[in-house]
């Protein structure tokens, strides 16, 4: 097997593992995660939002199953003003990796959880008050300044700070000793719906919200409300500064498909066939015998299973490549492999290559099909790839990266 470049195990999808020798003929589930796209779709980001408004880059959920640490390294790099993560946790593996640049947390902490934030500089997006206060004793006991976020819940109906006193409320956290309030926030439903009431309400409550912030004197230095699909489709929501996440992975945000979609896809998940074999005609595949074959055919069986993130929704519904013929998912998806009917014309072998998600010769499978045929969201997709698939990384502009052909 030609090595590819950076790996990462699946323990610990933070940082890179020396100790494995990719280059064994070994069979393993991977995706492989292409730094030029991912920089790319950044680019159509700011292409997009112009030049003066402000990239917070959605790392969070190990970067959507794309690698939190190399990711946020890439957009770091590239130039994105902050990273979001979800939780301490993030936060603290990015610090502990080397990343400088502001990190926010999207999820308001834990009590617990506030001496780390102060310990590694990280910036909550708060909700309460009383949040703020105890951040405020921290930061004066460490004899430094805290820039929060303030979440405003417009319509999104999770955590922020209701509109009825959000102006009291924060005006009380502006008083507070060591607190920065850097940033004003709120968040989109349904902004991946074209010319939505809804949203369109949404950024005129948040705005008139800003105008009232400053009509009050209250200092702030910048808003932002636009995830992917309001970037896609509300520009009017960009303010100073945006969220993307999904796009930033090469997946189109919106329910309307572009006439052209500049977005390249960062992620491609391929595994080896382990063995391939012919069944007869009345035989059954898999638990519960949901397929009992009509005639003879050739199978080939495939490491993956729902351990891995390949849905059991695929059942009977899921396809592969296989020199780039559709090939489809016969009998229940297993913890860990699946059978698929060999359609190709070429014969198939033990360690051919199998793509769960990418392109093979004329044919590709996007994460959006899978998402589609399990029934469920593109977002539940890529975050479900499990730890023990093998991450490797190309074109993150080391000379020993070599893109695959």
């Amino acid at each position: 097997m030609e090595k590819l470049g950076k790996t990462e195990t699946g323990l610990n999808l933070s940082q890179p593992h020396s100790n494995i020798d990719i280059e064994k003929e070994e069979v393993m589930s991977k995706v492989i995660i292409d730094l030029d796209a991912y920089r790319n779709n950044l680019q159509v980001v700011k292409n997009l939002v112009g030049s003066s408004v402000r990239i917070i880059a959605v790392v969070k959920a190990n970067a959507y199953g794309h690698g939190l640490v190399p990711i946020s390294k890439c957009a770091e790099k590239w130039g994105v003003n902050m990273l979001a993560v979800a939780n301490i946790e993030e936060g603290i593996t990015l610090r502990e990796s080397g990343i400088k640049i502001p990190i926010l947390v999207l999820l308001q902490p834990h009590d617990d959880e506030l001496p780390a934030l102060i310990e590694y500089n990280l910036t909550p997006l708060l909700s309460e008050v009383d949040v703020a206060k105890k951040i405020s004793e921290l930061a004066t006991h460490a004899k430094t300044n805290i820039a929060v976020h303030c979440k405003i819940d417009t319509g999104m109906g999770r955590q922020g700070f209701n509109m009825d006193t959000v102006i009291n409320d924060i005006k009380k956290i502006v008083y507070l000793p060591h607190i920065d309030i850097e940033g004003v926030a709120t968040h989109f439903p349904c902004a991946d719906e074209e010319n939505d009431v809804f949203t369109a309400n949404q950024i005129r409550i948040f705005s008139k919200l800003l105008n009232d912030l400053e009509r009050e004197g209250i200092p702030y230095e910048f808003a932002h409300s636009a995830n992917s699909p309001a970037i896609i489709n509300y520009p009017k929501s960009y303010f100073e500064a945006v969220r993307p996440g999904l796009m930033t992975y090469g997946i189109w945000p919106v329910k309307k498909k572009a006439e052209r979609n500049l977005l390249k896809p960062v992620l491609r998940w391929e595994t080896q066939i382990t063995q391939v074999r012919s069944i007869q005609a009345g035989s059954s595949i898999g638990y519960g015998k949901t397929f009992v074959s009509d005639r003879d055919m050739d199978v080939a069986i495939v490491p993956v299973g729902y351990a891995d993130g390949y849905r059991t929704q695929l059942s009977n519904k899921g396809e592969v490549l296989i020199h780039g013929t559709r090939c489809p998912v016969r009998g229940s998806v297993s913890m860990d492999q699946i059978v698929v009917e060999l359609k190709t014309r070429k014969p198939a072998k033990r360690g051919d290559t199998v793509v769960l998600i990418g392109k093979d010769g004329n044919e590709e499978i996007h994460a959006e099909e899978l998402a589609q045929k399990a029934g469920t969201i593109v977002y539940d997709i890529l975050t479900g790839i499990g730890p023990r698939v093998l991450r490797t990384y190309i074109n993150d502009g080391d000379e020993e990266q070599r893109k695959i052909s």
